[in-house]
């Protein structure tokens, strides 16, 4: 007798008439009944954790100058290099504006900053100008997702979650999930302070983009499953956002990509979606949050959403929803964490911590 099993109302990920004998959340030791040769596993990986961005913060610039392709800015100063600043309220003697917006920082110290550009002027020690620092994290990607049938084994790797980054650093990649003969890979981890996203392992999504980063590809599956293209492209596992792009979507969505906005009203993006997890969303770190910089949905429910808010302690982004677990909300200048199930950690604001991914998973039917 034939079975269609599109019309089967117990049709689920396994090969039809087994039945789900054990959840398996954590390394450590299997044991399957005797007389039991092979399983049918399904493995999911961790998500990876997001990125950070710097405190936001605002200096007096006292001078500042123009000359073979840089401008130099005295002033007291916390920046970094690689780090977003506007700056404004200046005027030179030679009538070219030194003010600048949404620009990297090239080096920094405690005394003055450098950017790139070409404007040739000077502004003395009369004038006092306002220099605004901000940056942007990008979302972790969601872990892997792969299932077939294996000989047993006596032991299973179950992947930890990435961390969150703080302070302008990158989040770390999550951890692979493997029983006997399938394996899926961890999430990458999202991108810091001028940082790119971190790359996922055996077909997980690929880390967001930090402030001037790139986001990353993901990786094939161990079975040879194919990637997108390119970054923040749809496949098996999707890449990382680069900035001012969300993430793609896939069997494990990417991280959210990065906007380098500075002044105004910043626009966020959100992690992709994914059929099993969504990457977290990213963040900027100055200006008014919209709390639309959500994660991305999976199957188990939808992203969480990003925080809301005025000044430079808001604007963190949601995590990403795992395999059985939605994606938290972002609360302040701390992102949200991944669902259970392979999420991706949301980025963080102003020197927060970043969400952290979700826990891998795996399932044995027999």
């Amino acid at each position: 007798m034939s079975i269609d099993i599109y019309k089967n109302s117990a049709f689920i990920d396994a090969p039809y008439g087994l039945t789900l004998q054990q959840t398996l959340l954590q390394t450590g030791p299997v044991i399957i009944p005797t007389g039991i040769n092979r399983v049918w596993a399904v493995v999911i990986g961790a998500g990876g954790g997001g990125g950070s961005s710097p405190f936001g913060s605002t200096a007096l610039v006292t001078s500042a100058k123009g000359i073979n392709g840089t401008i130099t800015y005295t002033c007291i100063n916390n920046f970094v290099a690689g780090q977003q600043v506007a700056v404004s309220g200046l005027t030179t003697t030679s009538g070219s504006s030194l003010n600048i917006i949404g620009q990297a920082i090239t080096s920094a110290s405690s005394t003055q900053f450098t950017v790139s550009s070409g404007t040739v002027g000077y502004s003395g020690p009369t004038q006092i100008g306002t220099a605004t620092g901000g940056g942007g994290g990008g979302g972790g990607g969601a872990g892997g997702y792969s299932q077939g049938w294996t000989y047993i084994s006596n032991s299973v790797t179950v992947g930890a979650g990435g961390s969150g980054g703080t302070t302008g650093s990158s989040g770390t990649t999550g951890g692979y999930s493997i029983y006997g003969m399938v394996m899926a890979g961890g999430g990458g981890a999202g991108g810091g302070t001028a940082t790119s996203g971190i790359v996922g392992t055996y077909g997980a999504g690929g880390g967001g983009a930090g402030s001037n980063g790139l986001g990353t590809l993901a990786s094939a599956g161990y079975t040879g499953s194919g990637i997108g293209p390119t970054r923040s492209s749809v496949g098996y596992g999707a890449g990382g956002g680069d900035p001012n792009v969300n993430g793609g979507a896939g069997i494990s969505g990417g991280g959210g990509g990065y906007t380098t906005t500075v002044v105004g009203t910043p626009i966020f993006f959100s992690g992709g979606s994914g059929l099993i997890g969504g990457g977290g969303g990213s963040t900027t770190a100055t200006g008014l949050a919209n709390g639309t910089n959500v994660g991305g949905s999976g199957n188990g429910g939808a992203g969480g959403f990003g925080s809301s808010g005025t000044g430079f302690s808001f604007g963190a982004a949601g995590g990403g929803s795992g395999f059985i677990g939605s994606g938290s909300n972002a609360f302040g200048n701390t992102g949200g964490n991944g669902g259970f199930g392979g999420g991706g950690g949301g980025a963080a604001s102003n020197g927060g911590t970043a969400g952290s991914g979700g826990n891998g998973i795996v399932y044995l039917w027999y």
